[in-house]
């Protein structure tokens, strides 16, 4: 299965002053219009108006837009900490480090141009750090072909490295037939690796090998792995990694030499594989959105909705019913986990609590009621062409952040007082949800995994 960037055809105009930066010579980026005492911001991507905006967490005003930016949606943002973070810019396509500064006004510091090999660029799969935040690796995600490719960055240095990587055809678990399945990328362990899924297995590649300019590195070590991996995982200290599979999450460790011994956490009878799961600020606890298992012709309001959280050392997972209805990507904050649902009796966003014993997220469910989405899903219409939602927390949980797809608007709700705080009006439409994620500077990366 693959997931793809819904397509979209608006127009933007923003009073700009021009920096010129990242890989396209034209980009612009907005002088700051607000500085405030926090330093929170709400970055927001309309991906294929190629605009990225930011906005003040504390008062909601726009303190800075960069245009000619197409954030991959797909591979996600990586925090790095101090108000930086990085992403793919698909247009190009590039590796680009953004710095927010304390005003809220957005830099490309370094773009590092992807070289697109001997495919046809189709966007990033998965981007990945390290824990000491000095390397990032971006996989591609040439589809049906079992040569695929990762540009290794090293931050420290300035200097990036690309290499062909052999990928294995396999029985593909959704359809039976032979093909490839997507390619997971991870920095982890010590001595630090580079570990790719390669079609029914873990092969990890020595960074150090890389860096040294080898074209042709060998794997370091191997290990299986089950079939139809699709959201890799790593502990915030890089020392397990995991991949959600079509029947359960598969962790293993890394050890010195190679790979360590192996867990694997098979998801409750009747759902569906783990969408988009994320690592808590815990730095070990996983989390992510599921669906049910329903019969082909079973209408939109009709499947049910789970959130599934559990421990990468592996062991019984949590599962918490959220509702029959659409979800989006869940978001965390240190106290809770976040999604939006549309059900057949509205939109909610919906919170569910940490447990403080466990570290899991399933504690108490609470629904907030959302202004519902103005071409949202229709009971007893196909739901495809309806608009969606993307959602964001503030890593202390104070503001959850939910765009309004189609309509150019993000809503900010307030979890104190369960009530919308605000709406942030865009020039652009953010058709299919756009991208949003919080970048705060007093927080450390957690998560080595773009999401």
């Amino acid at each position: 299965m693959r997931f793809s960037p819904s397509s979209i055809a608006v127009a933007a105009t923003l009073p700009i002053a021009l920096l010129l930066g990242g890989c396209a010579s034209n980009r612009a980026s907005a002088e700051s219009t607000s500085v405030t005492n926090s330093r929170q911001w709400l970055l927001t991507a309309d991906t294929s108006e190629k605009a990225l905006y930011v906005n003040s967490v504390a008062d909601g005003k726009r303190t800075g837009v960069l245009d000619n930016v197409r954030l991959g949606a797909h591979a996600g943002a990586i925090q790095l900490g101090g108000g930086r973070l990085a992403f793919v810019d698909e247009s190009v396509p590039c590796l680009d480090i953004l710095a927010i500064d304390d005003g809220g006004t957005p830099k490309i510091e370094h773009s590092y141009v992807i070289p697109p090999g001997n495919e046809k660029w189709e966007r990033a799969g998965w981007i990945a750090t390290d824990p000491t935040k000095h390397y990032i690796a971006v996989g591609s995600d040439f589809d049906g072909s079992t040569t695929q490719q990762v540009t290794l960055v090293d931050l420290t240095r300035n200097a990036h490295w690309t290499v062909p990587l052999h990928i294995n055809e396999v029985t593909l678990a959704t359809t039976g037939k032979t093909g490839t399945e997507e390619m997971h990328t991870f920095l982890a362990g010590d001595p630090l690796r580079l570990v790719v899924t390669s079609g029914g297995r873990l092969d990890a590649y020595l960074v150090s090998d890389i860096t040294s300019g080898n074209p042709a590195p060998v794997p370091y070590g191997s290990t299986a792995l089950g079939a139809y991996p699709h959201g890799p995982l790593a502990t915030a200290k890089g020392d397990r990694i995991a991949s959600t599979l079509r029947t359960g999450i598969a962790s293993v460790a890394l050890t010195s030499d190679g790979f360590g011994e192996s867990s694997t956490t098979d998801y409750p009878a009747g759902h569906a594989q783990n969408y988009r799961p994320r690592i808590a600020p815990d730095g070990t606890t996983y989390l992510g959105t599921q669906a049910g298992v329903v019969p082909k012709e079973t209408s939109w309001d009709r499947t049910p909705a789970y959130l599934l959280s559990g421990s990468m050392a592996g062991g019984p997972a949590a599962t918490v019913a959220l509702g029959e209805g659409i979800f989006a990507r869940a978001s965390v904050s240190s106290h809770f986990a976040a999604t939006s649902m549309a059900e057949s009796s509205g939109d909610s966003l919906v919170l569910v609590a940490r447990n403080e014993k466990t570290g899991f997220f399933d504690g108490r469910v609470s629904k907030i009621k959302l202004t519902p989405l103005a071409a949202g899903p229709v009971v007893g219409q196909d739901a495809k062409k309806a608009e969606a939602r993307f959602v964001a927390a503030t890593d202390d949980g104070l503001s959850v952040f939910v765009t309004r797809g189609g309509e150019g608007k993000v809503t900010q709700v307030d979890t104190a007082s369960s009530r919308e705080r605000r709406t942030i009006d865009y020039p652009t439409k953010l058709t299919g949800g756009g991208y949003i994620t919080v970048v705060d500077a007093a927080v450390d990366g957690y998560d080595l995994n773009g999401r």
